[in-house]
């Protein structure tokens, strides 16, 4: 049969048979005999399954009250049958019948939408998930969906907020993304994620957590707790890796000015800018840096102090009220200023920034961009970049090698970092830098460690220490002298034996070592290396020679030279550098420096004659005389190399230097080390050696003699002769002073009671209390009426006076004249040595005004300024 045939006897059929509508059991369920109405509704919905009316009646009669079995879900069932059947009938007769029993698709919805919410009330008491979620399944299209969905959510929610754990959160999330407790949900899983992941604050959970979570609300802090770990060294790489690491702009503005400083300390000739290509903050360390350069010095403007460079052109205006007398009196070379404004005292950059502000009593610059405060409280730290390190006072605290912080509290020590990550806490006696190391100290001992073992502390590790010395001491080549249990030992620069702990004396010699015990005295020498296992009685060294006393005779070693060893003598001395005695039973030989030996006969006394100017400056002795005294005052002297330079009788023979020995008989005598006579025996007396000038004395009457020099002044003035330059002498007449050549020829009249140098041409010469400076080439004065002066500068150009008149103050230099006339009450020198500012005062006492000059190194005027008392004294430096 065709498929239109079907269709045809389908309609046919329909049409003669009318819809089952049981009319009936409504009637009875009005009257409210419901059992009636349920017979008659069987019978119905058995005689035909298309009945949407009989469905209707039951999914009423299920949720009426007074039935006994009352059923929202049988209601359910056969609202939803009834709705179904209802879009079957198409017989517009049927649909009217319907309608007389209002029955249509509304009332069927508004049934619908009745018993769902009777439901939805069930469900909301029972308030579990499973339960909304079988209305949700089961009532899918029902107007409490929505509700029933939040209602459900909000349950998963509570219960992940009960379990309170990143793993629930994050189910609940997963399970539930559109819930409206998601936004609630999702921090709370963030950072109890963030807690967990890295909550032993190590580097390694750290960085894990942002390489497994890079979107993480806690980026930034994790990052920052990175920065503080990885930055505590404070090293220039360890800032940079972790900048090309992390790009975050925070960090890297906080990190440029502590870059900017260490590479200031590290590299101070380098250019910072050609090394680093930071953007950020970039116009900012260009600033800094660009006002770094020369001093600065404070001046009054407006009632306020700013700050001038040595051209006098104002560079700061800070507003302090005052300054303190250092930055009065000193030119402030710092890259920072101190002052006082409205009561606090402040830091403040070149560049204007204030560093700090608070009540301290000082400030000072104590090396890689720290600054340390001072206070009643105790000591605090700053960095330039106004970072607070140290922000509770403390009894002490100091920067060891750019990376640690030590702080004092309660008379113990403790580390710190740059990033107040603390790295051992207050327990020590002492804590230094020693060598490569850092000294720890307690009670039971001395630790010594490396820096680097120490960081760990920052990542929370725990550092091992061991304290295991009595005493420590760096030794000048680097290596450490040390005590454990009363035994000492030397190590090398990285804490390797070198020498064995040994219950001996450890001694440091230009040679090696030398160890002294009860067995007696052991050497470690570097160029006889035999000597290591044998100990000796008593040792003697010099620079060349080494006596060597062992079962009662001593051997002789030369260190220096190659001259075999000596054995068997049965006694040994050292004289000076380069004479050595030995005896053998009665036989005492002079070994000299160069291997000559001189028997000693008996009955002559040997002496050794140390040049006198090798004394008198502690210059090492290079060159010096042996004298033998015989029978009658025989004398006999020897050099350094063991030759005869004189035989002669004497009282008495005095090196005055390596090339130059007096002889004393009834007169004096000088004679060279050659003992060729340079003075024979005709005056009474001769001096000491001075600067290889040695004063002749005759019938009391002195001269001077300087033989490397040529200079040779006959006794025939009255004081000892001094040498003003290498051309002219200072001699006395009587009691006055003048100028002689050094070949004896009056170079000015003997008018002054006291001569200065000066120049090698001028000299300040004084009669009564006038100075004057003297021309000494043609004894013109180049000035006159000096009440007082005072050397300013000195060096191979210039040199400055600071003198006082009659008139008052000036300057006066040897290469320009008096440049800053002496008409002044007072003039201070501000600035450097080498780039001055003067400071002049004129006072007008009748008025109480004080007229400031400022002049610069040349005496030009920069600018004047005029003040009552108390703003002079605000800016003018009180020392004298």
């Amino acid at each position: 049969m065709s498929k239109g045939i079907q269709l045809f006897v389908g309609v046919i059929l329909i049409s003669l048979f009318s819809l089952e509508i049981p009319t009936r059991a409504f009637r009875l369920y009005e009257k409210g005999d419901t059992e009636k109405a349920i017979e008659v509704l069987n019978k119905s919905l058995e005689k035909d399954s298309l009945n949407p009316a009989g469905n209707f009646l039951y999914s009423k009669i299920f949720i009426d009250s007074l039935f006994k079995s009352y059923s929202i879900d049988s209601a359910y069932h056969f609202v939803n049958k009834a709705i179904s059947n209802f879009k079957q009938v198409k017989d517009s007769k049927d649909l009217d019948n319907l309608k007389e029993l209002g029955i249509d698709s509304a009332a069927l919805q508004q049934q619908k939408d009745k018993i769902d919410k009777l439901k939805f009330e069930v469900i909301k008491g029972k308030h579990t998930i499973s339960d909304y979620n079988g209305f949700i399944n089961k009532h899918a299209d029902a107007d409490q969906i929505p509700e029933a969905i939040q209602l459900r959510n909000h349950i998963a929610f509570e219960d992940a907020a009960a379990v309170h754990t990143w793993q629930s959160y994050l189910t609940f999330m997963t399970k539930y993304p559109k819930a409206e407790d998601y936004g609630k949900a999702k921090p709370l899983y963030e950072k109890l994620l963030f807690e967990e992941k890295t909550a032993d604050g190590k580097l390694e959970s750290l960085t894990s957590f942002l390489e497994e979570h890079p979107e993480t609300p806690y980026h930034e802090s994790v990052e920052k707790d990175i920065y503080e770990i990885v930055t505590a060294t404070n090293q220039i790489e360890d800032y940079t890796d972790f900048l090309k690491k992390y790009p975050n702009q925070k960090l890297t503005r906080k990190s440029i000015p502590r870059l900017y400083q260490l590479f200031k300390e590290l590299y101070p000739d380098q250019d910072f800018f050609k090394y680093f290509k930071f953007q950020t903050a970039k116009d900012s360390i260009e600033k800094v840096n660009a006002l770094e350069a020369g001093y600065w010095l404070p001046k009054i403007e407006d009632g306020k102090i700013s700050f001038i460079n040595s051209k006098a052109e104002t560079t700061l205006k800070t507003g302090f009220d005052k300054v303190d007398t250092n930055c009065l009196c000193s030119p402030q070379l710092a890259d920072f200023v101190l002052g006082e404004k409205g009561g606090k005292q402040q830091i403040v950059a070149r560049n204007g920034t204030v560093i700090y502000e608070g009540d301290f009593d000082s400030a000072s610059d104590v090396g890689f961009g720290y600054i340390q405060i001072e206070s009643e409280s105790g000591f605090m730290l700053v960095h330039k970049s106004g970072e607070l390190i140290i922000d509770q006072p403390m009894s002490s605290t100091a920067v060891l090698n750019s990376r640690f912080i030590r702080t004092e509290q309660n008379g113990f020590y403790g580390l710190t970092t740059i990033n107040k990550k603390p790295l051992l806490s207050h327990q020590f006696i002492d804590i230094d830098t020693i060598g490569n190391f850092i000294w720890l100290e307690k009670e039971e001992g001395i630790a010594l460690a490396k820096t680097e073992t120490l960081f760990p502390a920052a990542n929370g590790d725990k550092v091992d220490l061991d304290f295991i010395y009595e005493e420590v001491e760096l030794l000048d080549d680097g290596n450490f002298w040390v005590v454990k249990n009363g035994q000492e030992a030397i190590l090398d620069t990285q804490l390797n034996t070198l020498i064995p702990f040994g219950t001996y004396k450890i001694y440091p010699k230009t040679y090696g070592w030398q160890l002294k015990s009860a067995k007696g005295i052991q050497l470690l020498h570097n160029k006889y290396l035999s000597l290591k296992d044998l100990h000796y009685e008593k040792v003697v060294e010099s620079e060349r020679w080494l006596g060597l006393k062992k079962d009662g005779k001593w051997a002789l070693l030369d260190q220096a030279g190659k001259f075999q060893p000596k054995y068997n003598y049965d006694s040994l001395g050292l004289w000076g550098e380069n004479i050595v005695m030995l005896k053998k039973e009665e036989q005492t030989t002079a070994l000299f420096y160069n291997g000559k030996q001189l028997d000693i006969k008996k009955g002559w006394e040997p002496k050794l004659l140390i040049p006198q100017s090798y004394v008198s400056t502690g210059a090492k002795v290079e060159f010096d005389f042996l004298m033998l005294t015989g029978p009658k005052k025989a004398r006999k002297i020897y050099n350094s190399f063991g030759r005869e330079i004189l035989s002669i009788t004497l009282e008495d023979a005095v090196a005055l230097g390596p090339n130059l020995i007096r002889l004393q008989k009834k007169n004096a005598a000088l004679t060279d080390s050659t003992g060729n006579y340079v003075l024979n025996f005709i005056y009474d007396g001769i001096g000491s050696n001075t600067n290889g000038y040695v004063s002749i004395l005759d019938k009391g009457k002195v001269g001077v003699i300087n033989i490397e020099k040529q200079i040779k002044i006959p006794p025939t003035y009255d004081k000892l002769i001094e040498p003003y330059s290498d051309t002219v002498m200072v001699a006395t007449k009587g009691k006055l002073k003048g100028f002689i050549s050094t070949k004896n020829r009056e170079l000015s009249a003997f008018d002054y009671d006291e001569v200065k140098y000066f120049t090698d041409t001028v000299a300040l010469a004084r009669i009564e209390n006038e100075w004057f400076l003297h021309n000494i080439r043609d004894e013109s004065l180049h000035y006159e009426g000096i009440l007082n002066y005072k050397m300013l500068e000195e060096n191979s150009q210039e040199k400055k006076l600071l003198i006082t008149t009659e008139n008052g103050k000036g300057v006066y230099s040897n290469t320009r004249g008096e440049f800053i006339e002496a008409t002044y009450d007072e003039i201070k020198v501000l600035g450097t040595t080498n780039d001055p500012i003067y400071f002049a005062v004129k006072i007008v006492r009748e008025a109480n005004i004080y007229v400031v000059i400022y002049f610069d190194k040349n005496g030009n005027k920069l600018f004047t300024q005029t003040f009552k008392q108390d703003e002079y004294f605000k800016i003018a430096c009180p020392k004298n």
